[in-house]
């Protein structure tokens, strides 16, 4: 059993439950030794659209500060962070920084859920798809925003359902590996595509990120705190590491390699 993760939400994305010390307890006593929550972050949109798959940018005061205020009543039963899950979205990303410099936010998940960004054109990075030339914008956006050197770890990198040819899946997703590895930034098996029995993640990327050589972190994205830990998804997860000789690290170990 892994003792550290740091990606989970809260309430204020809209699609997680529980409170942020449910999920906190619930660690403490399932043995973790170390805890982050990586919310969906706020976004400053223009005009008066409005996301319902994240925190409102009003919002982040008061996550920020819950997270802190548990991190120093529990500081003698576990160790504490506070990051976001964010997307690269360039037209919008120097606003999201200014928005969160304030704030003591300690990493950044890059978790690209949404190609282009999703108030000019909402197209879900989970889409199931045989089209060459979405797949090639999800690895172009993504290796965009490793370029930027602002995020810790890529979370579900194998987030799109190709159905085109292995060899064009290959030719792409390779190339977002090489990309993450020269950026130094791990890429993460993501539990709840595990346990929820979704198209990702997909054995076969992980066999290319073997192949390539890159850092690999396990995440468990609790939406819920009974999902803080998950064994069973960390065993199929410690199989692919095992099978493909994968660069297996603890999650707070991305902490070292990039900070805010």
């Amino acid at each position: 059993m892994l003792t550290e993760h740091l990606h989970a939400h809260t309430w204020r994305c809209h699609h997680a439950t529980g409170t942020e010390r449910e999920y906190v307890e619930e660690a403490i006593k399932k043995g973790l030794k170390r805890f982050g929550f990586s919310d969906h972050s706020p976004y400053v949109f223009e005009g008066d659209y409005y996301s319902t798959f994240r925190m409102r940018p009003d919002q982040l005061e008061d996550y920020v500060k819950t997270v802190l205020d548990l991190k120093d009543e529990y500081k003698n039963d576990i160790e504490l962070h506070v990051g976001l899950e964010a997307e690269y979205y360039p037209r919008f990303f120097e606003g999201f920084l200014r928005l969160i410099e304030p704030y003591p936010i300690e990493y950044l998940l890059l978790g690209q859920h949404f190609l282009h960004n999703e108030m000019d054109m909402k197209v879900h990075s989970t889409m199931t798809t045989d089209d060459e030339s979405l797949l090639s914008l999800l690895v172009d956006q993504t290796s965009e925003g490793l370029q930027t050197g602002k995020f810790a770890c890529v979370a579900h990198p194998d987030l799109m359902n190709f159905t085109g040819a292995d060899d064009v899946y290959e030719k792409h997703m390779r190339r977002l590996c090489e990309n993450a590895r020269a950026a130094g930034v791990p890429l993460e098996i993501n539990l709840l595509g595990i346990r929820s029995h979704r198209a990702y993640p997909r054995e076969r990327f992980w066999k290319l990120v073997g192949e390539v050589g890159n850092d690999v972190v396990l995440g468990g994205d609790a939406h819920a705190a009974c999902d803080v830990v998950d064994n069973a998804s960390e065993a199929i997860a410690m199989g692919w590491v095992e099978k493909y000789h994968l660069n297996w690290h603890p999650a707070t170990w991305a902490l070292n390699k990039k900070r805010l």
